[in-house]
């Protein structure tokens, strides 16, 4: 976390340079980590035994290499009913679990599902595949050597903060997919998943599922859609003005074959189980910037915290947040802010204590969606003020 502001202290600016040198480490290590094709199944236990403290999140980064696979783990151990909830003392099947997703790690052909939903078979279209989106990299706690760290400071320019040794993406794919955004209840989509594939009651990665749009809607095959769950209404904290809902993505459709109303798809990405009625959006794809450096931002730029993706008893590193300021307001993909609390006084020398960092993801108009990179461990929450600190240089 860096504070170009004028009038810090040097010893506030050396700390806070140590920890987003910390934070990039950390997105280094994450970016490294071992794919399901890489992993060593003689050091994989057949069970694992939850320690408090665990998550599936934090199982899948462990024995998967992806934390993201944390739906494999929950699909693979029925006895869980809330994902959620795990306790100490549950008993987790790992070893015949990660053998069945590296037999499952290339999708079935599509042939084998052509008769398994009630739709017309067009005749196959010569389209480019969809390039995803790249988004943030997840961004985890982790203490690693300084060879590690990936950026080295400029001293000798005034405008940048921290300098990559690469080039890279501002974000990640999957992160971006994890963001989701704010609607107004009136606006959320009517098409929805009217059947499962295999007669399952929920729908993960390579699964199969039918949607109620087709020829007659413009559908065409290798169109992408998002499947969607409404979250919790969404009041400005300071105004009290209803700006709509939070909207999650629950996974990635891709249409294999289209009828005139219905088209059947095949589950690319999932992040929750996706069940019948589940709500369906177009997902626009494209490329994203990259980046060489972060630089003192040219504007100033305070906002709200709005909103929070997954309301829990506390925010963690990796969690998704909304703020009250977008596109319009000047924000850009990649923006790093500083969160202050609310009812937190300045100290005698006039500054307030920071509470951690975020960075920009999903820029909308009027909300941005950010993840939380740092942590101080204090507790933070909706109406907390938010600062820009930092920007991405971006490169053709």
């Amino acid at each position: 976390m860096i504070f170009p502001r004028e009038g810090y202290a040097m010893k506030r600016e050396i700390v806070m340079t140590v920890l987003l040198l910390v934070a990039a480490a950390a997105l280094t290590v994450a970016q490294q980590s071992n794919s399901p094709t890489e992993i060593n199944l003689d050091n994989v236990p057949e069970k694992y035994v939850v320690l408090k403290g665990d998550t599936l999140w934090d199982i899948s980064e462990r024995f998967l290499g992806d934390p993201f696979e944390w739906p494999e783990v929950w699909k693979r151990n029925e006895y869980i009913i809330n994902p959620h909830l795990i306790f100490p003392g549950d008993t987790i099947m790992l070893k015949a679990m990660i053998k069945t997703v590296l037999e499952a790690e290339a999708p079935p052909k599509i042939e084998e599902f052509i008769e398994k939903a009630p739709v017309e078979q067009p005749k196959p279209v010569a389209r480019p595949e969809p390039v995803f989106v790249p988004a943030a990299p997840r961004i985890s706690v982790a203490e690693k050597a300084e060879e590690e760290i990936f950026v080295e400071t400029v001293p000798d320019d005034p405008n940048v903060i921290l300098k990559l040794r690469e080039p890279r993406n501002i974000f990640t794919e999957k992160i971006f997919l994890r963001t989701g955004f704010i609607t107004r209840q009136s606006e959320l989509p009517k098409p929805k998943i009217t059947h499962i594939g295999d007669e399952k009651t929920s729908a993960t990665k390579f699964d199969v599922v039918v949607i109620n749009l087709g020829k007659k809607d413009g559908v065409r095959e290798g169109d992408i859609y998002a499947a969607i769950s409404v979250g919790d209404r969404v009041k400005h904290p300071e105004t009290g003005k209803n700006l709509g809902v939070v909207v999650r993505i629950k996974g990635v459709l891709k249409v294999t074959s289209t009828g005139e109303k219905q088209a059947q798809c095949l589950v690319t990405e999932n992040f929750d189980p996706m069940e019948k009625d589940d709500h369906v959006i177009p997902y626009r794809i494209s490329r994203g910037p990259r980046f060489d450096a972060w630089v003192k931002p040219e504007v100033s730029i305070d906002g709200t915290i709005l909103a929070i993706h997954d309301p829990m008893l506390s925010i963690h590193i990796n969690d998704i947040l909304y703020l009250d300021k977008g596109s319009v307001d000047g924000i850009r993909p990649g923006d790093r802010f500083v969160i202050y609390g609310r009812k937190d006084p300045a100290n005698a020398s006039g500054q307030k204590n920071p509470l951690g960092e975020i960075q920009a993801i999903n820029v909308m108009s009027n909300e941005t969606a950010v993840i939380v990179v740092s942590l101080k461990g204090e507790h933070i929450e909706v109406g907390d003020r938010v600062v820009l600190n930092a920007r991405c240089r971006l490169i053709n």
